[in-house]
């Protein structure tokens, strides 16, 4: 039996089941066909595109894209949300305000997930500063709701199937969709490792990363920063838990790798590649002492939360990055914190800070003035 490569494995449980795109197609067309019988047809401007979508992936065996639940889900909701609206609404300022949030969540992920494309994509871009994000996920909800407003406006001067919305509908809808991506990139500074984060736009970019040829520019990321070496910002781990002299797990392993996140926080934030050695050469990290990857990304997590603390989780982002020969590495993303980041190890309590290419420890008056100082140099800027 031949082995299965660790990116066939992950296709196994991310690819959405072709069922739910055709009950999605249906649920499309439904709402479709309601609102053309009611002599609404406002939808069709994104409802259209999104049946398209659809029909290709089912059509090529979701070879073209992959679309996560969820991302479904929240736009087949907001489909018929603005279907109600319109319909049987009667102008309800509440429903409107309701189905424009939605669409305003909706189009705040698609914007995330533009910047994220546009950020993987540009050779030598490897930090994304959240606010920057944010803002730019903000602009796409608000100009795609823009031209779908517009489109509609002259549809309705050349096709009498279309209705033209008054202007205060437009203007209500306008700042739901304006709130709606707020709520989106509020949580999204705050929480980047949310749930509805996890579920729709890391997903589909996980998805699709070797269709919008990201996983290569992934690779290729990695290979540049290892290349620099190590740094300040930048360190090496071969392995998460394993010790490579005597083969068993290892707790002082997982120790070396969490010092190192700690060290990074206190700092001024900074990367881990877990599965490169320290000569640059990349190994891969210990996976075979897991189940599979999900078990995995689970027990880093747990790490995280007991060792550090969840109130941390925040600022810590981490994916598996398959590399040459089925190799993974572990690519760890820390932001520095303005609260100190303190390593538990039993009833003990560590410091870490980074000093050049390696996390020392602190102590004593040494701790107490770096952290003082750290938040004064904090509080600055």
């Amino acid at each position: 039996m031949n082995k299965e490569t660790p990116s066939e494995k992950r296709k196994g449980w991310r690819d959405t089941p072709t069922g739910l795109y055709i009950l999605a197609l249906v649920a499309t067309i439904v709402v479709v066909a309601i609102g053309l019988y009611a002599g609404e047809s406002g939808d069709l401007v994104l409802t259209v595109p999104f049946m398209a979508i659809l029909i290709a992936a089912v059509v090529s065996d979701r070879k073209a894209i992959n679309i996560p639940p969820a991302t479904m889900l929240l736009m087949i909701l907001s489909f018929y949300l603005g279907l109600a609206t319109r319909v049987f609404g009667d102008g309800s300022w509440a429903l409107v305000m309701v189905s424009s949030i939605v669409s305003g969540i909706n189009l705040a992920l698609l914007g995330l997930i533009a910047v994220f494309i546009l950020m993987k994509s540009t050779p030598g871009l490897r930090d994304e500063n959240p606010l920057i994000v944010a803002g730019f996920s903000s602009s796409v909800a608000m100009s795609v709701y823009a031209f779908m407003m517009m489109a509609q406006h002259y549809l309705a001067k050349v096709w009498s199937i279309y209705t033209p919305q008054p202007m205060d509908t437009v203007m209500n809808g306008m700042l739901g969709v304006t709130l709606g991506a707020i709520i989106v990139n509020l949580l999204y500074i705050r929480y980047r490792d949310h749930p509805l984060f996890r579920l729709t736009v890391n997903q589909f970019l996980d998805d699709n990363s070797g269709v919008l040829g990201l996983a290569d520019r992934e690779r290729m990321d990695i290979l540049e920063m290892i290349h620099d070496g190590e740094s300040e910002r930048l360190e090496f781990k071969s392995t998460l838990r394993t010790n490579l002299q005597t083969g068993e797990t290892d707790k002082r392993m997982e120790k070396a790798v969490l010092k190192t996140l700690v060290a990074f926080m206190n700092s001024d934030g900074g990367t881990l590649l877990v599965g490169v050695s320290d000569d640059g050469s990349v190994c891969g990290i210990d996976i075979e002492s897991f189940e599979n990857e999900d078990k995995l990304n689970l027990h880093f997590t747990n790490m995280i939360a007991s060792t550090i603390g969840n109130s941390f989780l925040p600022y810590i982002n981490f994916k598996l990055i398959e590399m040459e020969e089925g190799r993974l590495v572990l690519r760890v993303k820390c932001d520095p914190t303005r609260k100190a980041v303190f390593l538990k190890e039993g009833k003990t309590e560590l410091f870490y800070v980074r000093s050049g290419p390696s996390s020392v420890e602190l102590t004593g008056m040494n701790l107490v003035n770096y952290v003082n100082n750290r938040g004064k140099v904090r509080l600055k800027n």
